[in-house]
């Protein structure tokens, strides 16, 4: 290097850019996932579930629902039951 002559340091960014990072806002996507989850989790333990009328193992309906309700193992066995042989 030449004396008198000053070295410009290397950089790969233009000044003075104020940009958004994209990492930052993909963090920002994830924790408003991870709270949206949250939620949906706390709003599913609120549900009671009702009992199967064969099995008495939850079913996947709320105890609201009128009617005999199943477990999925049950309703597939009476599908099973019920079918048209053909």
């Amino acid at each position: 290097m030449a004396e008198g002559t000053a070295a410009a340091p290397e950089s790969h960014e233009p000044q003075g850019s104020h940009e958004p990072h994209e990492p930052q806002v993909a963090e920002v996507a994830e924790v408003a996932e991870v709270a949206q989850a949250a939620e949906v989790a706390e709003a599913v333990e609120a549900v009671a579930y009702a009992d199967c009328v064969l099995c008495a193992k939850p079913t996947e309906y709320p105890r609201t629902v009128r009617g005999a309700t199943l477990c999925p193992v049950c309703e597939w066995q009476e599908a099973q039951r019920t079918a048209c042989s053909g």
